[in-house]
């Protein structure tokens, strides 16, 4: 377990990097996503923190995976979650709301806030690799 949890910290890119979308309206919560993101040899897309600005990128933009705030500005977000899911594209819902108001089709894909920035990825990685990424053939192995 220690070995994969190096190698998904520490990376080492087959295929080229991941385009990952940020989805998420919290200035430093994205920022912090985004610097980890490319820490690890992958890359941003976004972030995104309007409604609208999400659901263009979920509805069309060449991403592999996403992290979604289901609350951008005061906007619920789970429509864009049903295009990512219709897509195909792996995410993690991103949320301070308890899981009780997220409905049971996006249930397992609920990570609560506050959480570690580096967990939160290793899980997206994982389910990543896990699903097959649509857009970008990647692996990561341990150096």
């Amino acid at each position: 377990m220690e070995t994969m949890s190096r190698a998904l910290a520490m990376p080492r890119i087959i295929g080229g990097p991941m385009k990952i979308a940020v989805m998420e309206d919290e200035y430093f919560i994205a920022d912090d996503f985004a610097v980890e993101i490319r820490r690890r040899g992958h890359e941003t897309v976004g972030p995104f923190a309007e409604l609208s600005a999400a659901f263009q990128a979920a509805s069309s933009a060449a991403i592999d995976a996403a992290l979604l705030d289901i609350d951008l500005q005061g906007e619920a977000s789970l429509g864009v979650a049903d295009l990512l899911l219709k897509r195909d594209i792996p995410f993690l819902i991103y949320t301070g709301y308890s899981r009780e108001v997220i409905p049971s089709r996006l249930a397992g894909y609920v990570v609560e806030k506050p959480n570690r920035i580096r967990d939160v990825l290793d899980r997206l990685f994982r389910d990543a690799l896990a699903h097959g990424s649509p857009q970008t053939p990647v692996a990561l192995v341990s150096s």
